[in-house]
């Protein structure tokens, strides 16, 4: 038992447990009021209906801790990390938290009457349903957090500018990015959340008829008992961790399952949010995938022979041993994606961004990189034989190894670029 501690019956008497390591504890309903937890790290603590009342918890670690029902009257939070805590219906009347990171927090139904959230972060927090409106928001961040038509906020809070997204009927929210959002029970209807991403956000009891998810990240999410009657679901994209109503077939709405292994020769998911899905060995043969993000997805092993990823987002991507023949790359983001041991071979990648890209082993054999930028790329040991890299930024890129003969770098940027001065042989360069 941490020193200063007693027990007495089912409460926590405590005394002094200023940075004390607590990580994960059970703690719920404990009676924890004025104490000292300074620098503590709760962080996945459950401290549900807690009595924390005036308890000092400065620059304490809740990160993704359980909060719900708790009761933080007149507590000092400031510079605490709550990022991802479950606040929902949490008392917080006169507490302080200034400065505190409150990002992605469920703070649904909570009290925060005369809260201090000076500088504080909330940025995508979940605000439905709270009274903010004698709350201190001077500098706080509140840029895609959600709130509704039950949110109160100060008279003079401008929340245009502060970017947060209102969840209520006939709301236009395209392309929005909402996910890990707590949006159980919201009420959507008709409204146009288009391309949204709402990976891994709970839908739960959910008002959503007539609302357009055409082309919408369903990844994970959570959507049982919602009210899907007149939904538009056509090239949303789902796998086996979405829950749906009972007996309700996205499928036949025009959904799309996403899952390793999948077959989907010729789709059509341009313009739609994947971001993280695992792709791993799928079949997206000639696939249209125009503008698609694909942010941090696995696409290794997977058959992209001519798909068309014009204008794509594959920053992050797993991409060791895809399979590009004949697919359309230009102004591919492929920044910091992992391309080892990918043929490139005559692609066409003018425009495309492969900063600090991983293309260890792949072949580029008369590719064109015009344009191409490959600042602070890993080519280490890559055929760049008679490949066209006019105008190309390959500052800061470790070309080691790397055989560059009748190579086009008229107009290359190279500096910084570590380049063995014996790759210059038979080069057609006026670089930078």
């Amino acid at each position: 038992m941490p020193k200063g501690a007693q027990t007495q019956g089912a409460y926590a008497v405590i005394v002094d447990l200023k940075e004390t390591e607590l990580r994960g504890a059970f703690l719920k309903g404990k009676e924890l009021r004025g104490a000292d937890l300074r620098r503590v790290n709760l962080s996945e603590a459950n401290l549900s209906y807690a009595d924390l009342i005036e308890a000092d918890l400065t620059e304490a670690n809740l990160n993704g801790s359980n909060l719900s029902g708790a009761c933080l009257n007149l507590a000092n939070l400031s510079e605490a990390d709550l990022t991802k805590a479950d606040l929902s219906g949490t008392t917080l009347i006169g507490a302080d938290l200034t400065a505190a990171n409150l990002s992605g927090a469920n703070l649904k139904k909570a009290n925060l009457v005369g809260t201090n959230l000076k500088n504080a972060n909330l940025a995508g927090a979940n605000l439905v349903g709270v009274d903010l409106s004698a709350a201190e928001l001077k500098g706080a961040i509140l840029q895609k957090a959600v709130y509704n038509q039950e949110t109160r906020f100060p008279p003079d809070f401008n929340l245009q500018e502060a970017g947060a997204y209102l969840i209520a009927s006939g709301t236009l929210l395209i392309g929005v990015n909402l996910s890990e959002v707590d949006l159980s029970g919201v009420y959507l209807k008709s409204a146009d959340l288009k391309a949204a991403n709402l990976m891994r956000a709970n839908l739960v009891g959910a008002n959503l008829e007539n609302v357009n998810l055409a082309g919408a990240n369903l990844v994970g999410t959570d959507l049982s008992k919602a009210k899907l009657r007149g939904t538009i679901l056509e090239k949303a994209v789902y796998t086996q961790e979405t829950q749906f109503p009972y007996e309700f077939d996205p499928s036949e709405a025009g959904a799309y399952l996403i899952a390793a292994g999948v077959s989907l020769p010729g789709v059509n998911l341009s313009g739609v949010n994947l971001s993280g899905a695992d792709l791993r060995a799928t079949n997206l043969r000639g696939a249209k995938l125009r503008g698609a993000n694909l942010r941090g997805v696995d696409l290794s092993k997977a058959n992209l022979r001519k798909a068309d990823l014009d204008d794509a987002n594959l920053s992050g991507a797993d991409l060791r041993g895809a399979d590009f023949t004949g697919a359309i790359l230009k102004l591919v983001n492929f920044s910091e994606a992992d391309l080892r041991g990918v043929d490139l071979t005559r692609a066409d990648l003018k425009g495309a961004n492969l900063s600090r890209a991983d293309l260890r082993g792949v072949d580029l054999t008369g590719a064109s990189l015009k344009q191409v930028n490959l600042s602070e790329a890993d080519l280490r040991g890559v055929d760049l034989t008679r490949t066209d890299l006019r105008g190309a930024n390959l500052s800061g890129a470790d070309l080691t190894d790397v055989d560059l003969s009748r190579a086009m770098l008229k107009g290359a940027d190279l500096t910084e670029a570590n380049v063995p001065q014996e790759n210059f042989f038979n080069l057609e360069i006026e670089a930078r």
